[in-house]
């Protein structure tokens, strides 16, 4: 090979690592579901909103929880609520995680544990598939308060212990109460 010959390779081989490494990653390969879903991501959640319920009519109930999740995010629990409620044939873990979450926020503790409960019973390791942050630990301790907020004080004892197997405080304890609460606001805080 003559030199001008093995120049012009090294500098086609050079231009195609170039153009592969270097060149921006196209949007045309991304589907718009997957453009709501970086959309929510970056943290944009009214942004989000738009392209999740622009696809709901083509995408059902991935973009309607998706949509949900949103309005979770934005402080909408009325209609996130509506939007999850929506989602339940389906019984999609990531919908059925979010309905846990925004029946606690609205005051709703059993709906919370009996949502919590389909996740957790369908994906013990549950992880939200848009948010890695929340995870089954998360369900765990809103049905663990949940039990508390009902007086159920042996169910939510069973819960925290999930969380942390150290505390074993005895239910026949005067302070039980006390001692739950204060554990409850401890685990809520590395939680929420």
């Amino acid at each position: 090979m003559n030199i001008l010959s093995k120049r012009s390779a090294e500098m086609i081989l050079l231009a195609g690592f170039l153009l592969a490494g270097c060149a921006p990653q196209s949007s045309e390969n991304r589907t718009p579901l997957e453009e709501a879903m970086d959309t929510f991501a970056d943290g944009d959640y009214a942004m989000a909103l738009i392209a999740f319920e622009g696809l709901i009519e083509t995408q059902g109930s991935t973009a309607r929880t998706g949509a949900a999740w949103c309005q979770l995010r934005l402080g909408d629990y009325l209609s996130a609520y509506s939007q999850f409620a929506l989602t339940a044939a389906d019984s999609l873990p990531d919908a059925y995680a979010g309905w846990a979450i925004v029946s606690w926020a609205l005051n709703s503790p059993d709906g919370a544990i009996a949502r919590a409960d389909v996740v957790l019973t369908r994906q013990p390791q549950f992880i939200f598939s848009m948010d890695n942050r929340i995870t089954a630990s998360d369900l765990i301790w809103i049905q663990a308060a949940s039990y508390y907020q009902v007086g159920k004080y042996s169910s939510s004892l069973e819960r925290i212990r999930q969380l942390d197997s150290s505390f074993n405080p005895s239910l026949s304890d005067p302070d039980i109460a006390r001692l739950l609460a204060e554990k409850l606001q401890m685990l809520g805080a590395v939680h929420f």
